[in-house]
């Protein structure tokens, strides 16, 4: 996404879209689930029910690129227009949404509906995802509210970096490992799912994506550039990925380290990425920014969308993986028409109203 306090990173929305159609897999997969066997069908069937990771990897890469556009701390931030550039970007998709949820709420509607907004309660309301979910398909709103509580400190984090470096960020880190820990014992495994959806199981991931987009932007990442580094940290991070995919969600120890260790991968996976020698083929290039630069929509919009979808062509619940992946290749090019479509309405004519916040 351009803006106006860094230079255009393209490769940050190819690792966007990818995460987005990750999402869209995910929650289309219908009956598709790890079956305990290692076999290739297995492993795709695993990665299918695990695709809400792409979650962990949006948020690995908000800290990331925030660190690159705060220069690990060095530049100031002038923090009203830094919340200012932030409403104008998550808002008013944000209320679009809110808005329909209202709608098909009405009977149960009530004034602390809108409070949700000003209170960043989005990911609260609801036993499973989202606020208002049970009404329309609104689950993936939880994330706003979650990335909008990072937002309100990421100034003071990035003055801490500057101030007192990495290790900050490492201590940080090591807060909330022991946090969960201390909750997960007294509350048992289960609550992994509230961690899941809160700053508790989130903000050290916002901190991994912002060591790395230090390690990035201070030039100790450079040997990546070399394929015989890059290629053995990039199978490594997609193999300790894959593992950790296969636990018990519902422990102590999974809700303890699963955040962290999910958040290093995808911080590996993300700066190999960014530090490849890859050919230029500027048509594709272009295409994967424009569906990088549309995820938010694809985000927030892809179940009433996709749902809608179903409803039009009589689909049920695919029971194969072959089945599942063919729907998909036809549903998410009608996500992305609409994601563009609604990029083009609601996000970017207020995108055009954002300042300059750094100096």
């Amino acid at each position: 996404m351009k803006s106006l306090n860094i230079s255009y990173m393209d490769r940050i929305d190819h690792l966007r879209f990818f995460a987005a159609v990750m999402l869209m897999i995910h929650h289309f997969r219908g009956n598709i689930n790890w079956d305990g066997s290692y076999s290739a069908n297995a492993m795709i069937r695993l990665w299918m029910e695990n695709g809400s990771s792409g979650v962990s990897f949006f948020l690995v890469l908000t800290g990331f690129l925030f660190c690159l556009i705060s220069n690990s701390g060095e530049k100031q931030i002038k923090y009203g227009g830094y919340l200012y550039n932030r409403i104008l970007r998550i808002f008013p998709l944000m209320i679009f949404l809110v808005f329909i949820v209202i709608c098909c709420s009405r009977q149960q509607s009530s004034p602390m509906d809108i409070l949700r907004i000003i209170t960043l309660q989005l990911n609260t309301g609801n036993t499973y995802t989202g606020w208002g979910h049970e009404f329309f398909p609104s689950g993936p709103i939880w994330t706003i509210a979650v990335e909008f509580q990072f937002y309100l400190i990421f100034p003071f984090i990035a003055l801490f970096l500057h101030r007192y470096g990495p290790k900050y960020l490492l201590g940080l880190v090591v807060l909330m490992v022991a946090t969960r820990f201390n909750v997960a014992t007294l509350k048992g495994g289960e609550i992994y799912y509230n961690m899941y959806h809160t700053m508790v199981g989130r903000l050290d991931q916002f901190s991994i994506g912002i060591l790395f987009g230090f390690a990035y932007q201070k030039g100790y990442l450079r040997f990546l550039s070399k394929w015989s580094l890059l290629i053995p940290v990039a199978i490594s991070s997609i193999a300790a990925l894959t593992y950790l995919f296969t636990f018990n969600k519902t422990t102590v120890g999974y809700s303890t380290w699963s955040f962290t260790v999910e958040a290093i991968c995808w911080g590996a996976i993300a700066v190999c990425y960014l530090n490849a020698s890859l050919p230029d083929i500027k048509p594709i290039n272009s295409v994967l920014s424009y569906l990088g630069m549309t995820s938010f929509s694809m985000y927030l919009l892809h179940l009433p969308v996709g749902g809608m979808f179903n409803k039009i062509m009589g689909w049920g619940s695919p029971e194969t993986v072959s089945s599942s992946l063919e729907e998909s290749m036809i549903r998410i090019p009608v996500i992305i028409a609409v994601s563009f479509f609604t990029f083009y309405m609601i996000e970017k004519p207020f995108m055009g109203l954002r300042v300059k916040y750094t100096k």
